[in-house]
């Protein structure tokens, strides 16, 4: 059986204008929008492509709900014309945008889920950043990052594991300065990444334990479609358990190679759903998925459409 894999983007996705043009053309997806506004208490079109769009990008707890709003507007064009994710993953933020789109939070739970994410996450990981490394391996990275850890007594940590010669890692300025070091002497290369915290990294401990207990007043579902958690690297079918993956996932590394690895298989499309191509570009470079595609790159997505249900077909 074909099976079509949605794959939801992370914070990153985020770029001014995104959504614009797709709530210009489909009035599904500017209805999710006008929905969200009423969610969050705020006219959410003002940070996507309006005059506050520019400093969307520094205000983690508005960046959040923007991205999922817009991807779940994209889900709910395809789904208007006939097209579902048979299993959804997402990218750190992504993983709590497929956790709506499954089903397991109505959407006004879910955005005020992401909205609170969003502040916390702003709130308590601003001390830290984040720097990602190519053509440095896993392991000599991991090495890196405890010697400086030792050193320091501040944490560098590997916090995403995107593409097996892309690794991003968080940390004090000075633990990611100090890694940046090691990583040159190896030949590799350093980018700072510009976000508003260290991610994925233990920095976020108060902001996780917040979380938590914001999520337990929630009432998480069984799922209406599969939901495969990063944190766990399998599909979770019980709502405490997914609740309890959640929980931990601020903490978590994101192994993004592990995911796609771990659903790879002939008879999949990779889809991800969202105004970026960011994930589409990873899949292409961590394996033989050659079925992969992104709504970002149609902006009349009846075309896309009839590509996936010629696929499914």
């Amino acid at each position: 059986m074909r099976e079509m894999i949605y794959l939801f983007d992370g914070q990153g996705a985020f770029r001014p204008g995104i959504g614009k043009e797709l709530c210009a053309r489909y009035p599904k997806a500017d209805a999710m929008i006008d929905r969200s506004t009423v969610v969050l208490g705020y006219d959410l079109r003002e940070y996507l492509w309006g005059d506050k769009a520019v400093e969307t990008s520094s205000k983690t707890s508005v960046a959040q709900p923007a991205i999922s709003a817009v991807s779940l507007a994209y889900a709910e064009v395809l789904r208007e014309h006939g097209i579902e994710g048979a299993i959804s993953l997402g990218h750190s933020l992504g993983e709590a945008t497929a956790i709506i789109y499954c089903g397991i939070l109505s959407f006004d739970d879910g955005m005020r889920m992401i909205k609170k994410r969003g502040e916390v996450m702003e709130e308590g990981g601003g001390k830290g950043t984040m720097m990602a490394v190519l053509n440095v391996g896993l392991a000599d990275l991991q090495d890196m990052c405890r010697e400086v850890t030792d050193e320091l007594s501040e944490p560098a940590v590997v916090a995403n594991i995107n593409a097996p010669n892309q690794i991003v890692i968080s940390g004090s300025q000075e633990t990611v300065k100090k890694v940046a070091q090691r990583v040159a002497k190896k030949q590799g290369r350093s980018i700072p990444l510009n976000v508003g915290g260290a991610w994925h990294s233990p920095f976020l401990q108060n902001a996780s334990l917040e979380f938590s207990r914001f999520l337990d007043d929630l009432q998480f579902r069984k799922p209406e479609r599969k939901f495969y958690s990063v944190v766990e690297q399998r599909i979770l079918d019980d709502p405490q358990d997914i609740k309890d993956a959640l929980k931990k996932q601020m903490l978590s590394q994101v192994d993004w190679v592990a995911a796609i690895e771990g659903l790879e298989a002939k008879e999949r499309f990779f889809l991800e759903v969202g105004p970026s191509k960011i994930l589409r570009d990873l899949v292409v470079r961590i394996g033989s998925v050659t079925e992969v595609e992104s709504t970002a790159l149609h902006g009349e997505l009846e075309t896309l459409v009839n590509v996936l249900k010629k696929w499914r077909n």
